[in-house]
This record gives C-alpha cells, structure tokens and sequence, in this order.
C-alpha cells in the first residue's frame, strides 16, 4: 500500500479520537457550576454548607470537574458524625451532585452529664446543632443494658402508636424497664426485654378502654411485667 494511503488511513482513525480526548480533556477542566446536595431524609441533622465545605475546603473558589477525587469526597461525607451514606458524582454539564443518607435517631441517651443519640444502627450518635430530633428521653442504666436496650428502641421506633405515646424510658439496674406515656402521670413497667409483643398488645388494649371509658388520668401506674393481665394503681 503506498504509504500516502497509510498516512491517510491512520489519519482519519487518530483525527475523531484525539478530537474526543481534547474536548474530554476541555470538559474536565470545566469549573462546576452548581453543586446539588439531595438529603435522603426529611431531617436535617447536617446542613448544606457544612456538606459544601466538606467537599470543598473553598466554596467560593473555582473546581475544575475533573480534579474532583469521588471516592476521596464520599468518604469525607461519610467520617462525618451525622453521615451513615453517601454518594457523590458529576454530569458533563458541570454539576456535582452529592446524595447523602444521614444516621436517623431512635433515643436522646442523658448518661451521667453527657448527651448524644442512640441511632437506628445501635450506636451512638452526637446531638446536631441544626435541627432536634423528636424521639424518647432514654434515661438510667443505658450502657449496661445496650444492646436490649437498643432492640427495645427499636421495637417502639418501629410501632407507630408506641412511637408516638412513648415520651421517656428508664433502664433499671436490674435490667427492667419503666414508660412514661404523653398522659400525665402515666407510668409503665415494662419489666425486661422479653414477651414484648404481648406485653405491646396488653399496654394498648388497656390504654384504649382507659381511653374510651374518659378514664385515662385515673391511673398512675400500668404494671405489664405479669404473663397475661395489666396490674393498675390509681
């Protein structure tokens, strides 16, 4: 083949690559032009700017798209108290997005003088300076009991009238555990970690005839401890 021919065909496949690499070359070094957080949850426990200057140590100054280190950025977000998950990635219109899943709280934990959280993952999680979460009063023997504990909280987190009628619990040195109901006054022992579905079915039953019957402030204590029956003081 004459070599006028090679040249041309060789031409002709380099000429769209290289033509393809400059302007990929060109797009990375675009500056982003906007930057796209999109919390996973309604609440608020991290705010935007704290997730811009985690990305970027100068919000203000230009960020070529291409020097972008993703991985590097998502696990930032990640190391952040308030982060469980992350996700981070650009579109070749220069724009960043980063979802973020933040750890949700089941409890706020008061243990000898400090506050934090206790989170859906068992851990413990600091308070966020930017929104409260509304969830029960956790109280007494917290760390010694954790992980029964944790699978109490859970079992209210995930019961949508408990969630909402629990106001506070204590965890006794023996391990039981006490209530405090939105109605004044109102106290359940719960006992131990265990029954716990009968003992749930037994609180709500008595709960609504207490409700239906306009009896509900008669009573201050609701004792679930005994195997099928609610002992009651007025």
């Amino acid at each position: 083949m004459h070599p006028k021919k090679i040249i041309k065909i060789v031409v002709i496949i380099l000429l769209p690559l290289g033509i393809q690499l400059f302007a990929s070359g060109k797009n990375k070094m675009r500056p982003i032009k906007e930057v796209i957080i999109d919390h996973q949850d309604e609440d608020m426990y991290v705010t935007d700017e704290t997730i811009r200057r985690t990305i970027f140590k100068d919000p203000q100054a230009p960020q070529p798209i291409g020097l972008l280190k993703l991985r590097e950025i998502e696990n930032l977000l990640d190391n952040n108290d308030m982060i469980e998950k992350s996700e981070v990635f650009y579109t070749l219109d220069g724009v960043l997005n980063a979802k973020v899943k933040q750890r949700q709280p089941i409890a706020r934990v008061y243990d000898n003088g400090t506050v934090y959280y206790m989170d859906t993952q068992g851990k413990k999680m600091p308070l966020s300076s930017s929104y409260s979460a509304r969830v029960p009063l956790l109280k007494g023997e917290c760390n010694k009991y954790w992980e029964d504990t944790y699978r109490l909280m859970m079992f209210i987190q995930n019961d949508m009238w408990l969630n909402e009628n629990i106001t506070e619990v204590t965890v006794k040195n023996n391990g039981e555990y006490h209530f405090l109901m939105r109605i004044p006054h109102f106290t359940v022992l719960f006992g131990r970690f265990e029954d716990e579905q009968m003992k749930k079915a037994n609180l709500k039953a008595f709960y609504k005839q207490l409700e239906k019957m306009n009896l509900l402030n008669e009573y201050s204590i609701v004792n679930l401890k005994y195997t099928n029956q609610v002992v009651c003081k007025r």
